[in-house]
């Protein structure tokens, strides 16, 4: 079926209401098919399992300028944890609008971001963390203001914020390993900064260690950008899991600048303004505790405020992208 023949009724909560403020009455004709047996999603039709193939499929969905390029970066995309595949190629998933957005980004089409100009990028880039890496969405590569090299490992959210959140009172579990890692004790240990983002870290009846919040909250992207915060550190020592160093380009694993930071989609009509709003928050206390603990460390720190996706709409240089989004 077309995605402006769907009736998104059978969708459940925030989905539906996510799906319908962007793609209801849209007059994109991209093929998609209904996925899930119960918590239903759509993803797009493309009757193939073969990885080049399912990148030209969608090469050809948006219509993309630069092919090549796209079957280059949609590899790196799929080379993470799990099903990729099948998460790239849903609707609302987080890693196809960053891969959207900044496949292209080159020295012909460089993207600028505050002082740096990004000129090269790297998908799904695995740090080490404790027991298993962090694969976080996109590096950004390119220079400052003083032709300094930048490395900006940025995480992508698109609606995660908004149907990811743990409800009041719940547990998030967190593994008892954060707590005897150096990098990451003083996070959780901190219970100011907790308290700052409504949360307090307890064992629960199973002796398992667990964050809970009286209100709703995204405490998944906290935790996920603790993980990548060590990862980063990890890195800045020379600690690499495995050879991922080496997919960077030459002089880009050492004496570069390095940045963390997070981009949000934030085109949901105002709907959303409160969970957006929220997370956003709570980001920049833990951003201020994380810069707080890189303060002795040279060349590197954590953006202090999330990203959005709307600051760079005019960015992508495919019109069914900006389409797909609804920046156009």
């Amino acid at each position: 079926m077309k995605i402006n023949e769907l009736d998104f009724e059978e969708l459940k909560g925030n989905k539906k209401n996510i799906y319908t403020h962007l793609w209801n009455k849209s007059d994109l004709d991209f093929e998609v098919q209904r996925i899930g047996k119960s918590d239903f999603s759509y993803q797009f039709e493309i009757n193939n399992d073969i990885i080049n193939q399912i990148g030209s499929g969608m090469a050809n969905v948006f219509a993309l300028n630069e092919r090549e390029l796209f079957l280059e970066k949609f590899r790196q995309a799929c080379s993470g944890n799990g099903n990729e595949i099948s998460k790239i190629t849903t609707l609302h998933s987080s890693s196809l609008c960053s891969l959207l957005f900044f496949y292209n980004v080159t020295e012909k089409h460089p993207l600028k971001i505050g002082d740096y100009t990004f000129t090269k990028t790297v998908f799904e880039f695995k740090n080490k963390v404790i027991k298993r890496p962090s694969n976080i969405d996109v590096v950004l590569l390119g220079k400052d203001s003083k032709g300094k090299n930048v490395v900006l490992f940025l995480e992508s959210k698109f609606s995660e914020y908004i149907i990811g959140i743990t409800k009041a009172n719940s547990e998030y579990k967190l593994g008892k390993s954060y707590l005897d890692n150096k990098f990451s004790k003083p996070i959780y240990i901190d219970k100011s900064i907790l308290k700052n983002m409504k949360l307090e870290l307890k064992e629960n009846d199973k002796s398992d260690l667990a964050l809970f919040s009286s209100t709703d909250k995204y405490i998944e992207g906290l935790k996920q950008m603790v993980s990548h915060y060590v990862g980063i550190r990890n890195f800045l020592n020379g600690d690499f899991y495995e050879n991922e160093n080496l997919s960077l380009p030459k002089g880009y694993s050492e004496n570069s600048k390095i940045l963390l930071g997070e981009i949000l989609f934030d085109n949901f009509g105002r709907i959303f303004t409160e969970q957006l709003n929220s997370y956003k928050a709570d980001y920049e206390i833990l951003a201020k505790k994380l810069n707080e603990e890189l303060k002795n460390v040279p060349n590197c720190k954590v953006l202090g405020t999330s990203l959005l996706y709307s600051s760079l709409k005019n960015f992508p240089t495919d019109e069914k992208v900006r389409k797909f989004y609804g920046f156009n």
